[in-house]
């Protein structure tokens, strides 16, 4: 997996679902492998190499100009889209090709991925979050360069040093408990198990965004007349804030969507809303200020509720789970009425009623029944959101 020395250089421009992947994968990753061939050396050997076989996968999508020549094969397909061919829509890589900059990946990532999709893969380059999972071999080679801080928060995220170097992504440990046999005291034969805590690494790392929200939606709005951007625009105008998280992400389209598109339809949802403590909330979560997860207004009575998403791979430390309780602790104690939601919780249709009418309750919002249609479509969206986030794009 070490670098191999000399330049080479592939002509095409990665795009689309094979860019996707190459801008999930942790800038750490990408520099175990080496270069890839050129594609004068042909198409067969460069999709051997270990980067393309491990990261980017087969078939590589590729742009051209129109009238370029087409490819369609198990190892490469082309597409033409010549705004994703511009000089400003490309950047060159250290793997030696260039590849379409994030929201130009995005862009012709929609003529192969569907609606849904394309709305998760949104969220993910606008926020702290990416989803990516390393070979064996890299994660061997990870975990000999590995310091990390196992108990970082998301607060800790949001106040990043913007001196600190961007490429440097932090993983995410979730912490898991094995057994392990030990020698009894006293005897080199007898032995006995113990149960040890133990941190491990996840599929979820956790970054700079990679898109401004507003670059986003400026973009939409610019390619809203193209060929595919009618649906490229549709999905834009579904992400509205900054996620932490695929979970929270799932909780903000389940109950920010219209009802019609199976979601609880509650307006002036905020994502990772900034929320200043008082001097009495500050004492109980030693610091200033907090990000609540979804926060959920009715602008009317001015009260809020908070919904803390507990995903395990995040909050799997016991400090960081203390931290969660004294955070949850202080914004209780300025009033608002603060929700704790796991996966389960979400996956089920009862328990998610439940925080529904509850959250309507406290906010002072009339909380309707969903009909049969309604509860129908819910439960589709639940299954389109509540995916596993490593099949985005492939």
């Amino acid at each position: 997996l070490r670098p191999i020395p000399g330049k080479t250089q592939m002509e095409e421009i990665v795009c689309a679902n094979t860019a996707f992947r190459y801008w999930r994968c942790p800038p750490q990753v990408r520099d175990l492998y080496p270069r890839v061939p050129n594609s004068d050396d042909g198409w067969r050997a460069l999709s051997q190499a270990p980067f393309v076989t491990e990261v980017l996968k087969t078939p590589i999508i590729t742009t051209t100009v129109p009238g370029g020549v087409n490819y369609h094969s198990g190892l490469r397909t082309t597409i033409h889209c010549e705004d994703a061919s511009e000089v400003d829509s490309t950047l060159e890589t250290a793997m030696s090709f260039r590849v379409t900059n994030p929201l130009a990946t995005l862009f012709t990532m929609a003529r192969f991925v569907s609606p849904t999709d394309l709305v998760l893969a949104m969220y993910e380059f606008c926020g702290w979050f990416s989803v990516f999972e390393p070979t064996a071999a890299a994660e061997v080679e990870l975990n000999k360069a590995d310091d990390a801080a196992q108990d970082s928060t998301t607060e800790s995220l949001f106040e990043l040093d913007e001196s600190q170097d961007e490429a440097q992504w932090k993983r995410v440990y979730a912490r898991v408990k094995v057994k392990e046999q030990v020698n009894a005291k006293g005897t080199n034969v007898q032995k006995k198990t113990k149960e040890i805590t133990k941190f491990k690494g996840t599929s979820l790392w956790m970054r700079k965004p990679l898109i401004e929200l507003h670059e986003l939606h400026e973009y939409a709005r610019k390619m809203k007349n193209r060929k595919w951007g009618a649906k490229f625009y549709n999905a834009a105008r579904m992400v509205t804030g900054i996620a932490a998280s695929p979970l929270e992400v799932a909780g903000i389209l389940l109950l920010s969507l219209p009802r019609s598109r199976g979601g609880a339809g509650f307006r002036n949802v905020f994502v990772n809303d900034f929320t200043p403590l008082t001097a009495s909330a500050q004492s109980i979560a030693g610091q200033k200020v907090c990000y609540g997860d979804i926060v959920i207004v009715n602008p009317t009575i001015l009260k809020a509720g908070i919904l803390e998403i507990q995903g395990e791979v995040i909050h799997g430390s016991g400090a960081v789970l203390d931290h969660d309780a004294k955070r949850m602790t202080a914004l209780q104690s300025m009033g608002y009425d603060v929700f704790l939601v796991t996966h389960d919780m979400l996956n089920d249709a009862a328990q998610l009623d439940a925080i529904v009418r509850s959250l309507c309750l406290r906010l002072g919002l009339r909380y309707r029944c969903k009909s049969e249609t309604q509860r129908t479509r819910e439960m589709e969206l639940r299954a389109n959101v509540l995916c596993n986030w490593l099949e985005i794009g492939r």
